[in-house]
């Protein structure tokens, strides 16, 4: 009887267990859905506001959870925008106080939290003097996150300084490195170049800003990387690097190093090189080129093929020449690329 009567309460406290647990699931089902409905009438209240130039200034955000949704949509839409637009839309987040909440999320224990606060407290130029304290931000996320921010707004400090404080190269690999250079080189190309000729520039940086002036385009560029190369004979890689972005500008400027490089014991640079000639036109390379098409890489051979259709006519019928009389397996990398550009 008295192992019944264990089972019997046994049962009765899994039963309110299982009330209880169920009760608890209800209750936060119900707090889930009152913060959605809360956070739904809050961004449309501030989108409202934000994209209706006509209305009148509404109540700031007020609890803890309606200022994150509306600091969060103020960024979405920004990122949205641009020119006048954008201004608008900062001038009226002003009015509603967007900015101090955003000042109050940037200390926030979140790293999370900072790195939204950072990214959209940039577009405010109020708010650009706490974003360039962020930059010594103990969380590395934040301090890179606050450089890109920083520079993506046109008010990053020079790239010397952000290598010396995110420790860029050294302690700090991401990637997004590459993407912070290709902003600064945007609006401050200079200091960028400065990080080529400084010899305290860790190579990875030294790599991200030679990519990221090659990729901007800009022909001032060109005298310079074609100094680099003339000092960068030890370092294969980095000699490779600076053909491809001779070849990216595609200035004439770079024409003497590229024809070193076309003669170049490493195949890597001869690749880069004979890419990079065909890029930039450089007619007079065409029989230096035909030359690389018997070269022991594959790599290189495809690439001096490439660039000898790219030069025109000139080109052109060096690639018929050796395709006629040339030796394998120059024959062979001619005749493949008259076949492949004639279809």
């Amino acid at each position: 009887m008295t192992q019944l009567v264990a089972l019997w309460n046994i049962s009765l406290l899994l039963c309110a267990v299982a009330l209880l647990a169920l009760a608890g699931i209800l209750l936060a089902r119900l707090v889930s859905e009152s913060r959605t409905v809360r956070r739904t009438e809050e961004r449309r209240r501030i989108v409202g506001f934000l994209m209706d130039g006509n209305q009148s200034p509404i109540p700031p955000p007020r609890g803890a959870l309606e200022q994150d949704a509306a600091a969060k949509v103020t960024l979405e839409l920004a990122e949205l925008v641009r020119g006048p637009e954008r201004t608008a839309l900062l001038e009226r987040a002003q009015q509603i106080s967007i900015h101090r909440i955003l000042m109050r999320q940037s200390v926030s224990r979140s790293a999370q939290q900072r790195l939204q606060a950072a990214e959209a407290l940039a577009m405010f130029p109020k708010g650009r003097e706490r974003v360039r304290q962020m930059l010594r931000d103990a969380n590395p996320d934040v301090r890179l996150g606050a450089a890109l921010a920083l520079a993506q707004n046109q008010a990053a400090p020079p790239a010397r300084e952000l290598v010396r404080q995110l420790a860029l190269g050294t302690r700090e690999r991401s990637l997004l490195s590459a993407s912070l250079m290709r902003d600064l080189a945007d609006h401050d190309p200079a200091s960028v170049e400065e990080l080529l000729t400084d010899p305290a520039t860790p190579p990875s940086t030294r790599l991200a800003a030679l990519d990221a002036l090659a990729a901007s385009g800009r022909v001032e560029h060109a005298p310079l990387v074609a100094k680099m190369a003339g000092e960068s004979a030890h370092d294969r890689d980095l000699l490779a690097r600076i053909h491809h972005a001779l070849g990216r500008i595609g200035h004439p400027s770079g024409h003497d190093a590229i024809h070193q490089g076309l003669a170049n014991p490493a195949w890597e640079v001869r690749a880069a090189a004979a890419q990079a000639a065909g890029r930039t036109g450089l007619a007079p390379a065409a029989e230096t080129l035909g030359g690389l098409l018997g070269d022991d890489h594959w790599w290189v051979r495809f690439r001096a093929a490439e660039a000898l259709w790219r030069l025109g006519a000139s080109g052109r019928a060096v690639l018929e020449r050796v395709a006629r009389e040339g030796q394998t397996p120059a024959r062979e990398a001619a005749a493949v690329t008259l076949r492949e550009r004639a279809a």
